[in-house]
Order: C-alpha cells, then structure tokens, then sequence
C-alpha cells in the first residue's frame, strides 16, 4: 500500500481513536451520575454521547469510502489491517499500532456501557 493511502487511513484511525476516547470519558461520568442517582446529570451525559458517536460514524465512513477507492489488493491489505492483523513492513508499523489502541479503547468503552445500562436499565438491559 502506498505512503498517502496508509496516511489517510491512519489520520481516519486517529479521529476513530479520539472520538472513542471522547465516548468513554462521557461514559465514565456517566457512571459517576448514575452512582450518585443524579437522574438529570445521566440524561445529559447520555444525549451528550450521541456527538463522539456521530464522529466515529463519519471516521468510520470516510475510512470505508477510502478502501472502496484503493486497488482491490491495497483494499485487502487495509481490511486486514483493520481487523488487526500485523504490519508486513515498517510504513504499516503506525497504522497496526493505531489500530491496537482504537481495539482497546473500544473494549474499554465496551464493558463500561456495559455496566453502567445494566445499572440504569436492569432487566431491561440490552446486555445479557
């Protein structure tokens, strides 16, 4: 893959990675609120996450719409590095390690929603 494809691809990760690091931080406080049955802080905190969402939608989009663009094999070499396989040269060294970061924020963000619409929802909870 070419030097621009895996900058564009990796600027797209950055703003995946910032929009989930924005996410888990409204999250967290998220947490906080509900921990404290402050009912008007949550709904705040939850309509307020609808915004890194919408940003992790675009990113994600944009970064869709660049693999559609790429050759079929630069399209295949970046699906896989976006489903986290290794780097096969040095060029890909950023975008793998980008991609390991965004996983583990994810997760992160994952099992704290986790917790906290267990906590607000119960048994009415989306998680099981």
């Amino acid at each position: 893959m070419e030097a621009p494809a895996l900058m564009d691809a990796h600027v797209q990760l950055k703003r995946i990675y910032t929009a989930l690091n924005e996410a888990l931080d409204l999250t967290r406080q998220l947490a906080d609120a509900v921990d404290r049955d402050d009912q008007v802080s949550a709904q705040m905190l939850v309509s307020m996450r609808q915004e890194p969402i919408d940003k992790l939608s675009r990113a994600r989009q944009a970064l869709d719409q660049q693999r559609q663009s790429l050759p079929p094999s630069a399209a295949a070499r970046l699906s896989a590095i976006l489903r986290g396989e290794a780097a096969e040269s040095a060029e890909e060294a950023p975008l793998t390690a980008q991609v390991g970061v965004n996983q583990r924020v994810l997760k992160q963000l994952v099992e704290l929603d986790q917790v906290v619409n267990r906590k607000l929802a119960r048994e009415k909870s989306i998680y099981k």
